[in-house]
């Protein structure tokens, strides 16, 4: 769970900061934030990752 939600929030807060600032319309666009923090946080659950140890 702690995975899903790091990427997850990560991936929101990516989207935020490029829709703000690079994006064409320069204005926040929660609604593909939010989807975007969603699929890649289930995306994180499947995905298989390198245990150090």
């Amino acid at each position: 769970m702690k995975h899903f939600l790091l990427t997850a929030c990560g991936a929101a807060a990516g989207t935020l900061i490029y829709t703000a600032f690079i994006g064409s319309a320069q204005e926040l666009h929660w609604a593909r934030a939010i989807f975007i923090g969603i699929g890649c946080g289930c995306a994180a659950l499947f995905w298989p990752r390198n245990k150090a140890g």
